[in-house]
């Protein structure tokens, strides 16, 4: 085991199993607030249990920003068995717990000056944060360094993408992207779109479809386009959405050579406003990490 301990948000997917097994610590994203009662992200709450709120008042369902002082509880435990620390969190662009987490860094700094805590962007969100946090997990248990491990961090990201499929466009409002009676109509028509984590780690729309299955073939074609290659890892992450989701990975297994295939739950943190039956998949090709880039 390495001496840098790897953290991420609960918005990179992993499942809690594998992040246990992997020594990677996962924080809560945001706070979920419901009916007057407060529920962590993957903790007191599961992602189903969640949906189901959603699905039942999605007005009612609202997060909140976690504090420094709670990010700082959570490096003061890794501080106890090891003097160096990365965060890789959601894409800035997305939310605002890379801010935090930095504040946090600063405010522990002076707390514990003998700790590196250094906190990295990653760019992305879901399926695609859930890949670059693994191979940065990967990297830490080989006994890298945290410049090595930040480095690989960079590496992996540029070479991981990330594509989403809505089931409904009901939800989209509580993104600010549509009005509410804006995206109610354009649910009545089944409009599903297709959209991309661009390398700033904002999310664009790339394509769109009516029906579930022309949609789920139109990801197919363009993770090929993106990837460039049939050799792929791949972490599938759906909003309540087993099935759905164990239909996608037989076609991902009939397209392509899956070198490792992850399934794990989407965060309601943000799937609030993707809403149930999104699908988010990340992948990327083997990469060869040998060569150390100097920070």
């Amino acid at each position: 085991m390495g001496n840098v301990s790897v953290m991420t948000d609960s918005v990179a997917c992993l499942p809690r199993e594998m992040a246990g097994e992997m020594n990677i610590r996962v924080i809560p994203s945001a706070n979920i607030m419901f009916g007057g009662r407060s529920y962590i992200d993957g903790e007191t709450i599961t992602p189903s249990e969640a949906y189901e709120l959603i699905r039942k008042d999605p007005d009612s369902f609202v997060t909140s920003a976690i504090t420094p002082a709670y990010v700082m509880d959570a490096y003061r435990d890794l501080s106890a068995t090891s003097g160096e620390i990365l965060f890789i969190t959601i894409a800035s662009a997305l939310s605002a717990v890379f801010k935090t987490a930095s504040t946090a860094a600063e405010l522990f700094r002076t707390e514990s000056p003998d700790t590196t805590v250094r906190v990295v962007d990653s760019r992305a969100c879901g399926s695609t944060q859930g890949l670059v946090v693994l191979a940065a997990a990967r990297a830490a248990a080989e006994g890298r360094s945290l410049d090595e491990v930040a480095s690989i961090v960079g590496q992996v990201r540029q070479k991981t993408g990330g594509l989403m499929m809505l089931d409904t466009l009901r939800y989209i409002y509580r993104t600010g992207r549509m009005s509410k009676v804006a995206s109610r109509i354009a649910s009545i028509f089944n409009i599903r779109p297709i959209n991309r984590v661009s390398d700033e780690g904002t999310i664009e729309m790339v394509d769109r479809a009516r029906k579930r299955i022309d949609g789920l073939s139109r990801m197919l074609s363009l993770i090929g386009k993106e990837a460039g290659t049939r050799d792929l890892h791949f972490m599938l992450t759906h909003a309540d959405a087993p099935e759905m989701a164990e239909g996608f990975t037989e076609l991902l297994r009939q397209e392509y050579n899956c070198l490792s295939l992850v399934v794990s739950d989407y965060s309601p943190v943000m799937g609030y406003g993707s809403g149930p039956g999104a699908l988010f998949i990340g992948f990327h090709p083997e990469l060869d990490l040998s060569v150390q880039t100097d920070m």
